[in-house]
């Protein structure tokens, strides 16, 4: 059962932030594992059975859905270990580009949550764009009842230029953007070590599943 982080994870990330290498990393092999590696594991099987109710398409095995303690070693030669850690949820799809998917990340800096399109490209936005206008007002309503959760906020550039000046002012904060996520973020507070962090994280999880659905159909 999850019941948060730990002052191991703490520790651990400040020794790999003071020199990243595989020699502190495996020093410090088992703050590692009682900080990030089994609180992970935990969360894991908490979200799987969560997801389970919401969409078996985002059902993965552990390795596809949490992040190893290295980095790729051809992109990140300068620091081998990883400063982060995270649980991805994604659909199964057999193309990596816009990859929907539920997500919890965090480092020593703080943590955050929400809905993401991985690998985003234009296509898939114009896809989004494109059903949002042919489905106004379902998508108006799924957008009003996710603002008025208020637990994960919209992100993602939007255009200079206003593109749909005559469409509805809730419609148009998703039409006028580049890319679309949904996220909390905040720093290490309190709650980042008690179980109560896996009942925010399902909570703003609900809130988002109905633009989840309205954005699966979309892509």
């Amino acid at each position: 059962m999850f019941q948060g982080f730990n002052g191991s994870t703490i520790m651990y990330y400040k020794a790999i932030r003071k020199e990243n290498c595989k020699k502190v990393y495996q020093d410090n092999e088992q703050l590692y594992l009682d900080g990030v590696r089994f609180p992970l594991d935990e969360l894991y099987f908490e979200l799987y059975n969560y997801f389970n109710g919401v969409d078996r398409d985002l059902l993965s095995d552990r390795r596809r859905c949490i992040s190893s303690a290295y980095n790729d070693a051809r992109f990140c030669c300068e620091t081998p270990i990883k400063e982060y850690f995270y649980i991805r949820f994604k659909l199964n799809r057999k193309s990596k580009k816009n990859a929907l998917g539920f997500f919890f990340d965090a480092s020593f800096d703080g943590y955050k949550y929400g809905l993401n399109i991985y690998n985003p490209d234009a296509g898939g936005m114009n896809k989004i764009r494109e059903y949002i206008l042919d489905n106004k007002h379902y998508a108006k309503k799924v957008i009003q009842d996710f603002n008025e959760a208020s637990l994960l906020e919209v992100q993602g550039e939007k255009y200079k230029k206003a593109y749909y000046p005559e469409e509805d002012i809730i419609l148009q904060e998703w039409l006028e953007r580049k890319r679309i996520s949904c996220t909390h973020e905040e720093g290490l507070s309190p709650v980042f070590y008690e179980r109560e962090l896996l009942n925010q994280i399902l909570l703003a999880f609900d809130s988002a599943k109905e633009v989840y659905i309205m954005l699966k159909e979309a892509l």
